[in-house]
């Protein structure tokens, strides 16, 4: 099977989101490249598989020419939120934020899942508190945001926490999404989950260098 990463880079917000008109900001643009290259780019190109970033018609070329030396990169316009990306019957996708990293031994454990499933999801994952430079252990009672779609489903046709609703699901045990709270993101807030705190060596496996976790400023316009 093929693997594929599909991300929602700019993709316009439903309506009633306070941040529904910012994906063709430019200045909310940059902070996305910012983020992306610090954390996306190192956990996911070093995987060797190909990314899918979903961007609004409006600034589809803007993110294109900003991503352009990303060879395993391609973007796709997506006006619709939850129109997301279809792939081939042979495609499994991964869907994963733009401001996150993806543990090494993701793949394999959705190869190793239940063959019947339709989607792979897991309800624990880390979080990087950039501004507090620590990180926590979480462990939800609904699905993570991080979701592999067997069969090149659209990965973003539900909101993560309904996919059992929707898909036969197998869940994965250990944490492989890490998610960053920089301030301007819906991660920044501290759910409550159990939570306890783990070791920036970790981060390792993610392909960031726990010794280069250097603080980023809180966003200004919001995720």
């Amino acid at each position: 099977m093929e693997h594929v990463v599909v991300t929602r880079f700019s993709v316009p917000r439903p309506a009633d989101s306070a941040t529904a008109g910012r994906h063709a900001e430019r200045e909310w643009l940059e902070e996305r490249f910012s983020l992306f290259r610090r954390f996306y780019v190192p956990s996911v190109g070093r995987l060797g598989v190909p990314a899918i970033l979903l961007c609004s018609s409006e600034s589809a070329p803007l993110v294109a020419d900003a991503l352009g030396d990303l060879t395993w990169a391609r973007v796709v316009v997506q006006d619709r939120w939850y129109g997301g990306w279809t792939g081939r019957p042979d495609q499994v996708l991964t869907r994963l934020d733009s401001d996150d990293a993806l543990h090494e031994g993701w793949f394999r454990q959705v190869e190793a899942a239940d063959p019947d499933a339709e989607v792979v999801c897991s309800r624990c994952f880390l979080r990087l508190h950039l501004r507090k430079g620590k990180a926590y252990r979480y462990r939800r009672r609904v699905p993570s945001p991080l979701a592999a779609f067997r069969g090149g489903a659209n990965p973003y046709a539900h909101d993560h926490e309904e996919l059992p609703r929707h898909y036969r699901s197998a869940e994965v045990c250990g944490a492989y999404l890490l998610q960053v709270a920089h301030g301007g993101n819906l991660a920044s807030t501290f759910p409550k989950p159990f939570r306890r705190r783990a070791s920036l060596a970790v981060f390792g496996a993610f392909g960031l260098d726990p010794d280069d976790l250097g603080r980023l400023p809180v966003l200004r316009s919001g995720r």
